[in-house]
């Protein structure tokens, strides 16, 4: 009787610890799953926050206000008549004109971001800056055939109702009307 009494607790005890095991292995637990969405999202803030810290840093270097020249009148200790410092004087003036009526043009000419037209996904402003065309005033100029012709070397597909809108919606771009771009491209939505 005693050996039947070892057997069946003996059957017990293997029994609990085969469940044991597994439970173990193959049944997962929910208190891990948590776990880890927890310390993947924990990174995913630590990314996002690095990111910020860099984009503030580069808006930083980017945003130096300009500081106007302060004018300093003095009296002149001696008097001299100097006609060339006169000549210099004028033509850094005027070097001076040149280059603030040249600003806005300089302004102009960075790249602007073609992916906020319609129609205009990241390959296909990497296509359009390849052939040369990278601001909203180009493609503002440009008619649906002279966009044709220049991306027909690319090979990317786009649809063509969604680039006869591209010059309107350069325009309102170039023009730095956002709220205008963004009400066209509400109404133009199936194009």
């Amino acid at each position: 009787m005693s050996a039947l009494l070892g057997v069946f607790i003996l059957g017990i005890l293997s029994g609990w610890l085969m469940e044991w095991i597994f439970v173990r292995l193959f049944v997962p637990n929910p208190k891990k799953k948590v776990e880890l969405a927890l310390q993947a999202s924990r990174k995913e803030v630590e990314n996002l926050q690095k990111q910020n810290r860099e984009l503030q840093a580069s808006l930083k270097a980017v945003a130096v206000p300009a500081v106007a020249p302060v004018a300093v009148e003095a009296e002149p200790i001696v008097e001299v008549e100097v006609p060339v410092a006169e000549a210099v004087v004028e033509e850094l003036e005027s070097v001076a004109e040149t280059l603030e009526a040249e600003a806005p043009a300089v302004e102009a000419a960075k790249d602007d971001d073609l992916t906020r037209l319609g129609g205009i996904g990241p390959k296909l402003a990497e296509a359009m800056n390849a052939a040369g065309i990278t601001t909203y005033a180009q493609i503002a100029a440009m008619s649906s055939d002279e966009l044709s012709k220049s991306l027909s070397e690319s090979g990317v597909r786009y649809n063509k109702t969604a680039a006869e809108t591209w010059a309107a919606q350069a325009k309102l771009a170039a023009e730095g009307d956002w709220k205008g771009l963004k009400d066209f491209q509400a109404q133009n939505k199936g194009a």
